[in-house]
């Protein structure tokens, strides 16, 4: 079973994110690979243990407000990347071997569309390859929708079937590129996310447990899908607080959840959720 069932117990081998100052990562067996090309920095715990996260800088080294400052570290990034570079490595791997790549746009349109376009260039100047070759799960943060709360998703990929689910209070859009669908939302898990400061680890361990009581028969399938698949994505709460909280109670229900046990420790589910070292984690 995984820490995160034990309800906020942190487990001593547990430790933060590996540092790096590159904006395109991957696990160490070429698994999962992480591009970032938002504006804060990113983390993925690839088997959901916490034990080996990876930490996923901006192009910028960290984060920053100025879109203009935003485009340049773009630029800058991906002209340093040479074709023997670990992250065109990273990416001829995924390609090859359809491996899942998580890719984080951002959320402001302007930049969502210069941040696709360097990265398209740079893929066809390197790799002669485009991003519809690789099996990428391509989100950016959107408004949360008041009344809408379709936190589990599933969308065709290369291989298998991806399925995202949102245990965060933010909201986000699967971005479908060279396609003539529209961007999907994958709604917050509560629209009323609670503020830190007015909140405790038993309130988003209740807003989590109504919310998976509520949830549509459909999305237990969905994620025992992508559990099976090992193509699940958890999007999580940036506080670790909240991560253990959501992720406890979650767990809990769903071990007993209709239809059979879905085990969000199985160790078939992808971590992702922002990592600011400056801020309180």
């Amino acid at each position: 079973m995984l820490d995160f069932l034990k309800f906020g117990r942190k487990d001593p081998s547990e430790r933060g994110p590996s540092r790096s100052r590159s904006f395109i990562r991957g696990t160490p067996d070429g698994n999962v690979t992480v591009v970032n090309l938002e504006r804060t920095g990113w983390a993925i715990d690839p088997d959901g243990s916490g034990r080996g996260p990876l930490e996923i800088r901006p192009a910028s080294g960290g984060e920053v407000f100025d879109e203009k400052d935003h485009e340049d570290a773009l630029r800058g990034g991906f002209l340093r990347l040479g074709k023997e570079s670990t992250e065109c490595r990273l990416l001829r791997s995924a390609i090859d071997r359809k491996t899942p790549v998580i890719m984080v746009y951002p959320g402001v349109s302007r930049m969502r569309g210069i941040a696709s376009e360097l990265f398209e260039e740079f893929l066809k100047r390197r790799l002669k390859a485009e991003s519809r070759d690789l099996d990428a799960i391509k989100i950016y943060a959107a408004p949360v929708r008041a009344t809408a709360r379709r936190f589990v998703r599933k969308f065709r990929g290369l291989g298998a079937e991806q399925v995202v689910c949102n245990l965060s209070g933010e909201a986000f859009k699967y971005l479908h590129l060279y396609k003539v669908d529209k961007d999907v939302t994958v709604d917050a898990l509560d629209p009323e996310w609670p503020i830190v400061s007015e909140s405790d680890e038993q309130r988003y361990a209740t807003l989590a447990e109504q919310s998976i009581r509520g949830m549509d028969v459909e999305y237990f399938d969905r994620l025992r899908q992508g559990i099976a698949a090992g193509t699940l994505l958890l999007i999580l709460p940036e506080l670790r607080m909240q991560r253990m909280a959501v992720l406890g109670a979650a767990g809990r229900l769903l071990l007993n959840a209709p239809g059979g046990e879905i085990d969000l420790g199985s160790g078939n589910a992808m971590h992702l959720y922002r990592h600011r070292p400056d801020r309180r984690a």
